[in-house]
């Protein structure tokens, strides 16, 4: 497991992927989480960092597909049609369903040359090793979050060391709040 678990690369956040970076590692495509990755979890907005970033890469013809496990659809739907992205909600990571979707969203058949960028090990990197994608972890935007993700943070801070991973950063302590929704 822990092969699976373990990112091709870690950044402290999505502005270190640039075109450049990118293209050094043969990433033509990316599949990106949306909770903690792109936006603090649950806002209805993205953040000005967040959208220059998606209009870098857009300008660059760099084809993005939001990919959440957010149950609330059309929150995840509004923030992809106010940026002009194809999404995924409910994608149920690490299972591979939402990562078959994401693809078809942006027509690509192979996996070859895509990446997921998420903050999560058990849902982002484990499912997109699983899927064959390039594994990409940022650092999470904000701690708040929901309660299981807290309780998982918990485990991922455990075996991260254990297999030779450090952060780019050291990792602030997690602040959970009681929701439904699942990050």
């Amino acid at each position: 497991m822990p092969g699976r678990l373990q990112p091709d690369a870690w950044v402290t956040g999505v502005h270190e992927l640039t075109p450049e970076w990118l293209e050094e590692r043969g990433i033509t495509a990316l599949l990106v989480d949306l909770d903690n990755t792109l936006t603090a979890w649950r806002s209805r907005d993205l953040p000005e960092p967040s959208i220059a970033w998606l209009k870098m890469l857009r300008e660059q013809g760099i084809p993005v597909c939001l990919v959440s496990n957010s149950r609330a659809p059309r929150r995840v739907g509004h923030i992809a049609e106010t940026h002009g992205l194809p999404f995924v909600a409910w994608a149920n990571k690490p299972r591979g369903g939402g990562f078959r979707r994401a693809l078809e969203h942006l027509g690509l058949e192979s996996t070859e040359g895509v990446a997921m960028v998420g903050d999560q090990l058990f849902t982002d990197i484990l499912g997109a090793r699983r899927a064959g994608l390039y594994a990409i972890l940022v650092e999470p935007l904000s701690m708040r979050e929901f309660v299981g993700t807290m309780l998982i943070r918990r485990l991922e801070r455990w075996i991260l060391p254990r297999y030779g991973l450090q952060p780019p950063s050291p990792l602030p302590e997690v602040d959970a709040e009681e929701d439904t929704e699942k990050a």
